[in-house]
């Protein structure tokens, strides 16, 4: 296998951990704008706890996603299929807060709405979310089983 075929995994967990921090930080930028009295019947203002909640979420599996992939790496030289799931999943999850937060941190930045090509990368980014969970976790999961296996001491 190629060099160039390979992705290094501490860039990919570092920019995935990045992206988790962005959504996080768009959560509290959001949540401070919720008012304690919202006028009328308070849809606007669930709306946006409902955004708020969203990329407390996924900010978080990114954050959850990055730490497998950092910990795993570091810690062992992890076969091939773990290594892609690892990096899988956090791909994933680096995609997910791409497609559903990034929008709506532009959206409140420059005071205005996304184009609406931008709700099919909603759609997809809300797949991705359980893709990047299920890949980290497998990733994670045979990697323990590989390093029982190989365990001199078992």
């Amino acid at each position: 296998m190629s060099r160039l075929s390979r992705p290094h995994p501490r860039p990919i967990a570092a920019t995935t951990a990045l992206l988790g921090v962005i959504s996080l930080l768009t959560a509290v930028l959001y949540f401070i704008t919720i008012p304690e009295n919202p006028p009328g019947s308070g849809f606007a203002a669930g709306l946006t706890g409902l955004f708020v909640m969203l990329c407390i979420l996924v900010g978080t599996l990114a954050l959850i996603e990055a730490g497998l992939l950092f910990l795993v790496t570091r810690h062992w030289v992890p076969a091939e299929r773990p290594r892609r799931l690892l990096v899988t999943g956090a791909v994933a999850g680096s995609l997910s807060v791409i497609l559903l937060v990034i929008p709506m941190l532009v959206a409140w930045v420059f005071e205005g709405l996304v184009p609406s090509f931008v709700a099919y990368g909603t759609g997809i980014g809300l797949v991705l979310v359980p893709i990047g969970i299920v890949c980290s976790g497998l990733g994670a999961i045979l990697q323990l089983v590989d390093e029982v296996r190989t365990d001199p001491r078992a």
